[in-house]
């Protein structure tokens, strides 16, 4: 079950990468001309954040499926110096733990800012997320563990 969960959760991160560039682009429009944010925004917003969550699940079944985390748990002091059991073990999941919990709060909170400028809001919290996000994604070409881009 873990390589079906696997190759889900790879392909899919493209479907998020899609969904949040594309939700970036349609906050920075927006937070440039000024417009209110309503409620069809807010409706956008929830169907983007259920985007993400989505991909947040597959990674926690896959987290508790691992056994490249289940090596690193065992052997915490030597996990640690290992640079694919820790990024895999404990940077990636806790980045991404904590980008989709920012994502979730500020949904939430955005729903206040209905009839205001709820896309200043997005637009500089986005920016944060995203760069965690990216930062914490096993590319190809990263010098913390590297990863096909396509399995």
């Amino acid at each position: 079950m873990y390589h079906y969960f696997l190759i889900f959760h790879s392909y899919y991160r493209w479907a998020v990468l899609f969904a949040l560039v594309s939700q970036l682009i349609w906050l920075y429009i927006n937070q440039r001309n000024n417009t209110i944010f309503q409620i069809k925004h807010y409706q956008l917003v929830i169907v983007f954040t259920f985007i993400y969550n989505i991909q947040f699940v597959l990674g926690w079944l896959l987290y508790l499926n691992s056994p490249l985390v289940t090596g690193f748990w065992s052997d915490i002091a030597s996990g640690v110096k290992n640079r694919q059991l820790r990024f895999f073990g404990l940077e990636h999941m806790s980045m991404m733990t904590l980008a989709v919990l920012l994502i979730n709060v500020f949904t939430l909170t955005v729903k206040s800012k209905i009839n205001k400028n709820g896309f200043r809001y997005l637009w500089k919290r986005y920016i944060w997320i995203t760069l965690i996000i990216l930062s914490s994604i096993p590319w190809s070409f990263s010098p913390l563990t590297s990863r096909p881009n396509l399995r």
